[in-house]
């Protein structure tokens, strides 16, 4: 894959996501575990912006993985942890090799339903809201890797009910990660989970809504009213939760997942600002560069120059 694109894929599939970054073969598509110190050799160092439909869980024990997200850079340290949900827009730089395990399934493999009220509170670090990474004490990481080389040794074993023992420690491995990560940030009252949910169910619909928008099967630009009528829910209620729980209009939000949009193609691909600006259905370019200023405080040819400089930079050694 180049480097600089002409669009942002969608993976649909784990073997895509495996195939398009030359990691290996994935063994199917619902549930894979390897480590990542046993990647193919030709693996690509320099991932480009993709969508997943899947989950990820990196647990790096080494340091050298550079997450270049469109709203931040994250790098890992030694005993980190890195979540990626369904259409979550990310790219990554590593050194040539990382000590660690990845881990990918699908909602339907883990039994998880993205829509459910209790969705945030049972896995709070697959939403949209996560941290990105979170640090592990040796203790946790040592807990996650011997359930991650069970998860392994079942893998490559030809046990007839081998999926069943799987969903059973992939079960287990997320309830470790959530205590762990429940011990880093704070906890929700009922009323907040259910404000959540629908907040979760907004920012799903934005980001598959977008998704339509980046295969051409949307031709408008998403509005307040365009999503609750897609959620079913009237505007004015929508737009209250998601201001009582995040204390920004769902507008806002909508016009910061824009600009997190504009930045990708920005970042990744080598599509003109004019380009952009039509993916993204704004009516002309003055309009699209006076949107970015006003949200960024600079022109989007302005933001292009300064985020490359990034790919320049070197990462720490493994």
């Amino acid at each position: 894959m180049n480097r600089r694109l002409q669009h942002i894929p969608i993976l649909k599939t784990i073997g895509q996501f495996y195939h398009t970054f030359q990691i290996g073969t994935a063994p199917n598509d619902s549930f894979t575990i390897m480590r990542m110190e046993d990647q193919a050799k030709g693996k690509l160092l320099y991932m480009p912006l993709f969508r997943g439909n899947f989950f990820r869980l990196v647990f790096c024990k080494t340091p050298g993985l550079r997450f270049l997200l469109p709203d931040q850079t994250v790098e890992t340290s030694r005993n980190s942890l890195y979540f990626a949900h369904p259409g979550k827009i990310e790219s990554w730089q590593r050194v040539e090799v990382i000590y660690g395990f990845l881990c990918c399934f699908t909602p339907e493999f883990a039994g998880i339903d993205l829509l459910r009220s209790s969705f945030e509170k049972e896995f709070p670090f697959l939403t949209a809201e996560s941290d990105s990474l979170i640090s592990l004490t040796k203790k946790e990481a040592n807990t996650l890797s011997q359930i991650a080389e069970a998860m392994l040794k079942e893998m490559n074993a030809s046990h007839p009910d081998k999926f069943d023992m799987l969903k059973h420690l992939l079960h287990v491995y997320l309830i470790q990660i959530r205590r762990m990560y429940y011990k880093k940030v704070s906890t929700k009252s009922a009323l907040q989970l259910n404000h959540a949910a629908i907040v979760g169910r907004f920012k799903k619909t934005v980001n598959d809504y977008f998704m339509q928008l980046a295969s051409g099967s949307a031709n408008e630009r998403p509005s307040v009213s365009t999503i609750s009528s897609l959620m079913n829910l009237n505007a004015s209620y929508l737009n209250a939760i998601i201001k009582q729980h995040s204390g920004f209009t769902a507008s806002s939000f909508i016009h910061e997942k824009t600009i997190l949009e504009a930045k990708s193609y920005l970042m990744h691909t080598n599509l003109q600002v004019a380009e952009i600006s039509y993916r993204l259905q704004f009516r002309d370019i003055p309009y699209f560069t006076r949107f970015f200023k006003k949200m960024t405080g600079i022109t989007p040819g302005t933001f292009r120059t300064e985020a490359l400089k990034k790919f320049s930079s070197p990462l720490p050694e493994a």
